[in-house]
């Protein structure tokens, strides 16, 4: 992943780099197939066309952010899919019943994904009571078991007082981040295996051009939870280089795949990619990543 948060930087292509220069002086060069994700965090940064253009034929996404670190737009690549008309017509296409046995998978391994990162967190009884909710979601989640889970997830985890506001600082404000990063990395997966990202499983918006990306990425944010606690108990209230790096390093957390151990953001194609097949075989069955976690917490594959 690449950041520019610093104000006054300008961005420019250099046989196959994006160099970064500040005042006519170069700063930093990293090579166009090292980067997934580009976040621009500062208010005034410039670079051209050709750059995003460049990024986009890599398959990078770019995350443009305002106040609070909230992504204000995201820039994904416009894949030329060899399907993408047959899988257009099987998003289309997909029963109702079928979405709803699909997100009814994912709202379990979410909440599945809680318990694991309360139990990484020290909460052992609390993450347990959560795992208990995982096993009374019904088909299409009609009575909400993700909502109960939610609330009751993230007082276990941040204490009573805390409340989930995307607008508010401190803990929100690390959380805001580290959710636009593995957003936008599951926004280049979902765009990669042909899928339209505004046509969801259980998400409708009118307002929102990525549904699909925020139905699939439900399963990732608890790791994300997980880092903003241990950051939280080391002092960090706002985020600073030190905690976007250390955010930016879970698009590289170990997972389990049918592939084998996998790093989180290839863990996003596979996942994709078996939405994919079940809407082309009509079956409600998706390939899960399994995160576990481990006594040290959240393994980096590098």
């Amino acid at each position: 992943m690449l950041e520019i948060s610093q104000e006054n930087r300008y961005v420019s292509l250099d046989r196959g780099f994006a160099v970064i220069k500040e005042n006519g002086t170069e700063i930093g060069s990293v090579p166009l197939d090292d980067i997934a994700v580009m976040v621009l965090s500062a208010q005034s940064v410039t670079l051209s066309k050709n750059v995003l253009n460049a990024l986009a034929e890599k398959g990078c996404v770019t995350i443009l952010c305002g106040k609070n670190y909230m992504p204000l737009s995201m820039v994904i690549p416009e894949y030329s899919h060899y399907l993408f008309y047959k899988i257009l017509k099987s998003q289309i296409n997909a029963s109702l019943p079928l979405k709803k046995r699909i997100w009814q998978q994912i709202v379990i391994r979410k909440i599945q994904n809680q318990a694991v990162a309360l139990r990484l967190c020290g909460k052992k009884d609390e993450s347990v009571l959560i795992d208990a909710i995982s096993k009374t979601v019904d088909s299409g989640d009609s009575t909400n078991k993700e909502g109960y889970a939610a609330k009751m997830y993230f007082k276990y985890l941040f204490g009573g007082e805390f409340c989930r506001d995307r607008n508010e600082e401190g803990i929100n404000s690390l959380l805001n981040y580290g959710y636009a990063v593995m957003r936008a990395a599951m926004a280049r997966a979902v765009s990669a295996c042909g899928l339209l990202p505004a046509l969801g499983v259980h998400h409708e918006n009118n307002l929102n051009q990525f549904c699909l990306v925020d139905d699939l990425f439900e399963i990732y944010r608890p790791m994300v939870d997980s880092v903003v606690f241990q950051l939280n108990l080391e002092g960090a209230v706002e985020v600073t280089p030190d905690v976007k790096k250390k955010l930016a390093k879970l698009l590289h957390a170990r997972v389990s795949t049918s592939e084998g151990k996998s790093p989180a953001v290839n863990s996003m194609h596979y996942y994709a990619l078996s939405y994919v097949k079940a809407l082309e075989y009509k079956k409600p069955v998706i390939e899960l990543p399994v995160w576990e976690g481990d006594e040290y917490g959240i393994e980096i594959l590098e």
